[in-house]
Parts: structure tokens; sequence; C-alpha cells
């Protein structure tokens, strides 16, 4: 099953040269690989360990999360909005389920 991305924009149209919080949902249960299930056996760790970020082409953001990040993670960070463009978001999991989402950054 793919890896459902959202992403946001905070504002949601930045002034030329503001900045701007982007914000990604990862949709993703993150198994550390430390639970039991209920026969008692460990659940195989199956995390989210890359994210990348590109806006027209140029990485602006990578992250390699780890075991101890929770399900349905939140990833925000800030950046000067010099130029609209297309941010392309990609996530990978440690079973190579991938997921991918492009959304515009249009300045007001």
């Amino acid at each position: 099953m793919a890896i459902n991305i959202l992403v946001r924009f905070n504002p949601a149209r930045p002034k030329a040269g503001e900045e701007v919080r982007i914000q990604i949902v990862a949709q993703h249960a993150m198994e550390p690989g430390t639970r039991r299930d209920a026969g008692g056996n460990l659940i195989p760790a199956n995390y989210i360990n890359e994210v990348g970020v590109v806006l027209d082409g140029q990485v602006i953001a990578q992250v390699r999360p780890g075991p101890g990040t929770s399900a349905n993670p939140l990833f925000a960070f800030k950046m000067r909005a010099s130029k609209a463009g297309q941010i392309k978001v990609t996530c990978k999991d440690l079973n190579g389920q991938t997921g991918e989402r492009t959304a515009e950054l249009v300045l007001a």
C-alpha cells in the first residue's frame, strides 16, 4: 500500500520574500519493531526512514526519521518563499513502500 502524503502551506499564499511554513503529514502506522501482537510475537519494524522535499528540482529538505517517530507523523519546516514553484515530497519505508505528492507554492 502506498504512503499517502498531505502537504499544506502556512500562509497558504505567502508574499515574495515572506517566511512560509510547509507542513507534511505522512499517513503511515510507523511500526517500531518492539511491540508484540496478541500471540506474543514481535511485530516487524516498518517505519518511514526517508523523506525528501524538492522545490523545482532543488533539494530543500531531507529527513531520516527513526523507529521512535509516531504514527502518521507531521514534519514541518520554514523557508523563505523567494519564488513560486512546485514542491515535491517523497517518502519511503523499510519495506520499500513509497509515497509522492506534489503541491504548488503560489505567491500572493
